[in-house]
């Protein structure tokens, strides 16, 4: 059936439903969806094909949460959300299926549990879910065979054995488990909706399929094939590495061998997260380097003790901690965690400029934040104010998605995903509209740290150490974006003090902000019986946020970008990669567990040779040691780059790591590519 003609239908049914019946609505519309898509066997891929259900259901419940945005735009929270000082929002776009479950039970027996608890269930609720999410497992099972039979039509017989095996059981072979991940994606991520967002840690999950044959090694290259013809948005990660259940490093020989699968080829949307323990070969991770070094650079290196640690700070269980999963960019959740990592965020730049406007939003006027005094006498007060404002801007921003949040079983539900939770099928509930994880939490994230931290450090400096001019002209200055005060902004600029230079004054401001964050954030309780979690990446978010944003005392001007993730601004990390390194991890890894990140841009020519990557090892340790919770890294060149503006078709697989992803670099907008050059000028200075 045609998509449009799905499309009407899944429409008419949602809009009979709407404000109540989801679960029940959400099982009838992916039943239909799987008696009625249309399949495709791509000849290319040795794996399942397609569907044609992409965005069906997303787009119902996106209907829902565009009213929601409609009613807020009249509210108290109005003015706040529309110039960016905050945002709230329902995340239902970043999540880990139980893949150890989906393994080992296979279809049938993700079915067969079900029927099992149905038959001794006495909840109403729980009887309305196993019944639900069995007709839903029935047609998927019956889906499947349908794909079978096409494939072997199509004259594809090693897919439709896999697929008949699979309908009748778990996998017996390495072809077969790779087979089911990609037949469960397209079930979880196309036809229900749920945006799947991690592999999870595949070389455990595949470890016992994996006996390192020449045969399974050439797999696991068309494999990663079939993952890069997903096309995921902002790619599609796997993790490598971790702690086993003995608490040693899990790394194993398929760790290696998809590494080496991955530097083989040029893939463009998939991404690994390489979890770094204290006891990982050396050799594994200097290979992992290597290819960083070599232009493989979509691998994300996380401190695997600080974001365990961080996990059971926040609550979750020793042992949950440990089989953490990683979703999207660096968004790490415990064992059976409905990780909605992308919640809400706080401009961090904006809480400054509304302190020094007295609570007003220097662009619009109008007033945002808590009315307080200007005249600041002491720069103590100064901090006071902008800690008052942040405070506030962190809870509007809570409230906005916690009235978001409410309305998780009215809006969604996931039949699917929830039958690859162990508890959720032991209580019945729907991990959406019956909040069936162990743990539900939210998350906050603070966007523009580097660029707050410079305008404080910059106004203590100019203002009331070196008094160069009072708090009343900077005011004035700020409102006028500069104007009259060239030389000031450059001195700014480029002479003040910056956060990612381990200058400890400075860093000890960074310290404040995330201490403060902490305390607001982390722990707090949730509507949906979880907490909200702290993290302190941008993404790109900071390009939105940079353009809602007033002239900022570290010499950057009205509208322009903030600074990116956790790092410094690019450019200021003047006093080299170690410094920049010791800043960022003295914030403490552990406070972020929705996740910090690292940008590291390296010139090619500083890690060449044999010993490059080694170098790159120690520093690396050595950053997580101090407790830092995540790296990535480019390694360019500027001439590279610019020859490669010139000329694209000379530079196919140039890629970049964007914020939390790899993109080709031809695909950048022009301004994106600029700040590229700009970087790795500074590099090269």
């Amino acid at each position: 059936m045609k998509k449009e003609e799905m499309g009407a239908h899944v429409a008419a049914a949602r809009e009979a439903a709407r404000g109540g019946a989801v679960w029940e609505t959400s099982c009838e519309l992916i039943v239909y969806l799987l008696a009625n898509c249309e399949l495709t066997l791509p000849k290319e891929n040795r794996f399942f094909g397609d569907v044609n259900t992409r965005g069906l259901l997303n787009g119902a419940y996106e209907i829902d949460k565009h009213a929601m945005q409609e009613s807020l735009a009249e509210g108290p929270y109005a003015a706040g959300l529309r110039t960016l000082a905050y945002t709230g929002d329902a995340d239902f776009g970043h999540t880990c299926p139980g893949w150890a479950r989906i393994l080992r039970l296979g279809l049938p027996g993700l079915r067969q549990s079900l029927a099992e608890r149905e038959a001794s269930a006495a909840d109403v609720q729980a009887l309305s879910f196993y019944r639900g999410a069995g007709r839903v497992l029935d047609a998927a099972l019956a889906f499947v065979h349908r794909a079978a039979e096409q494939a072997s039509a199509a004259g594809r017989q090693e897919m439709a054995r896999g697929l008949f095996s699979l309908e009748k059981q778990p996998p017996q072979s390495l072809y077969e488990a790779m087979q089911l991940m990609l037949v469960y994606y397209r079930l979880q991520h196309d036809i229900e909706g749920t945006n799947l967002r991690t592999l999870g840690r595949l070389d455990r999950l595949l470890a016992s399929f994996y006996h390192g044959s020449e045969e399974e090694n050439a797999l696991l290259g068309d494999f990663l094939c079939a993952l890069d013809a997903l096309r995921a948005d902002a790619n599609i990660p796997f993790a490598l590495g971790g702690v086993g259940d003995d608490g040693a490093c899990a790394a194993n020989a398929l760790t290696e061998a998809l590494l080496q699968a991955y530097q083989a080829g040029q893939y463009a949307y998939i991404k690994l997260h390489l979890l770094v323990t204290q006891d990982m070969p050396a050799g594994l991770l200097q290979l992992a380097l290597r290819g960083v070094r070599d232009g493989k650079n979509s691998i994300v290196f996380l401190g695997d003790e600080t974001v365990r640690a961080s996990l059971v700070r926040l609550g979750a269980r020793p042992a949950d901690a440990a089989a953490y999963h990683v979703v999207g960019c660096y968004e790490c959740g415990a064992e059976e965690e409905l990780t909605c990592s992308c919640s809400t965020r706080v401009n961090l730049p904006k809480a400054l400029e509304l302190a020094l406007g007295g609570g007003c939003d220097m662009l619009t006027g109008e007033q945002i934040g808590i009315a307080t005094e200007t005249s600041f006498p002491s720069f103590e007060s100064l901090v006071a104010a902008y800690e008052q404002q942040l405070a506030h801007l962190v809870a509007c921003a809570i409230a906005v998605t916690d009235l978001h949040e409410r309305h998780f079983g009215e809006w969604h539900a996931s039949p699917i995903f929830s039958t690859t939770y162990q508890i959720a099928v032991e209580q019945g509930r729907d991990l959406y509209a019956g909040h069936g994880a162990r743990y539900n939490n939210s998350s906050l994230n603070a966007v523009g740290l580097a660029t707050v931290i410079d305008s404080l450090a910059a106004i203590r400096y100019l203002v009331y150490e070196e008094k160069k001019l009072s708090m009343g002209e900077l005011i004035a200055l700020l409102r006028a974006d500069w104007a009259g005060g060239e030389a000031l902004r450059l001195f700014a600029r480029q002479k003040c003090p910056k956060y990612g230079m381990g200058d400890a004054a400075t860093d000890a401001l960074a310290q404040g902000t995330i201490a403060l964050l902490d305390r607001l954030v982390n722990g707090h309780p949730n509507t949906r019986g979880g907490v909200y979690r702290l993290g302190t990446f941008s993404i790109d978010w900071r390009w939105a946020l940079g353009e809602h944003t007033a002239a900022s005392a570290d010499g950057r001007h009205a509208g322009e970008v903030l600074s990116q993730n956790t790092g410094a601004t690019f450019g200021a990390d003047r006093k080299g990669v170690t410094a920049h390194m010791r800043s960022v991890a003295s914030l403490g890894g552990v406070l972020t567990p929705n996740g910090s990140i690292l940008d590291l841009d390296l010139h090619r020519s500083a890690v060449q040779g044999e010993d490059g990557p080694a170098v790159m090892a120690s520093a690396l340790r050595a950053y997580f040691a101090r407790g830092g919770f995540a790296v990535h890294y480019n390694v360019l060149d500027a001439d590279t780059l610019r020859a490669a503006k010139a000329d694209p078709a000379a530079y196919p697989h140039l890629q970049v790591r964007l914020c939390g992803w790899n993109v080709l670099f031809s695909t950048l907008s022009e301004r994106e590519k600029e700040e590229f050059i700009r970087r790795f000028d500074e590099k090269a200075v």
